[in-house]
């Protein structure tokens, strides 16, 4: 498990599927995310939103870059990963806290000489009431909140998770594509 933290908000990223797994508020120990370690959090999917064929679950994460504020993960095809999703890609994953946001940036290099398609998704569970707009969810409890914003994700709040997700996408042949999402904490 990874910890990144700041004056106001510690957030812990499991190296197993690159989830961010606790965001702690440091002023009342409330953890946005929930209290249970195994299946709350907030989880990543790629190539595919199918958790079944989930390579970020499936494959390992190494840690490249890791500071007071913010940590990065990151996937590399293997022989194995190969046989079922025959690409060659990197993937990058960045937490990183400034102040009252965690931006989570995500990075994909296709290193085959052909397409690659696949979708990105973010999962996270919740229980609070949610209010949608363009490219914003905002989630409230009865004493914090969350707004979810990207201009790169198609947001979704549906009863007990909201995600974030792209729809199938062909990323060309050595090439690279940068996505992003923020989560403001109230």
């Amino acid at each position: 498990m990874q910890t990144i933290d700041n004056s106001l908000f510690q957030v812990s990223v499991d190296e197993n599927g690159a989830r961010m797994a606790h965001l702690v508020s440091l002023t009342d120990q409330f953890d946005y995310l929930g209290e249970q370690e195994s299946e709350e959090g907030m989880a990543l999917a790629f190539p595919v939103m199918d958790q079944a064929d989930n390579l970020a679950n499936k494959l390992p994460w190494t840690v490249v870059d890791k500071g007071d504020t913010r940590v990065s993960l990151t996937l590399i095809d293997t022989p194995e990963s190969y046989k079922s999703f025959p690409y060659h890609f990197e993937v990058m994953t960045t937490y990183a806290l400034e102040g009252n946001q965690v931006n989570i940036s995500f990075y994909l290099k296709n290193s085959s000489n052909k397409e690659l398609p696949f979708s990105l998704g973010f999962i996270l569970p919740t229980s609070w009431q949610s209010e949608s707009q363009v490219n914003k969810i905002s989630l409230t409890g009865k004493e914090h909140g969350i707004d979810l914003t990207s201009t790169d994700f198609k947001l979704s709040a549906k009863e007990g998770s909201v995600t974030a997700f792209t729809d199938k996408i062909e990323l060309e042949a050595k090439s690279s594509r940068n996505f992003a999402l923020s989560l403001t904490l109230k």
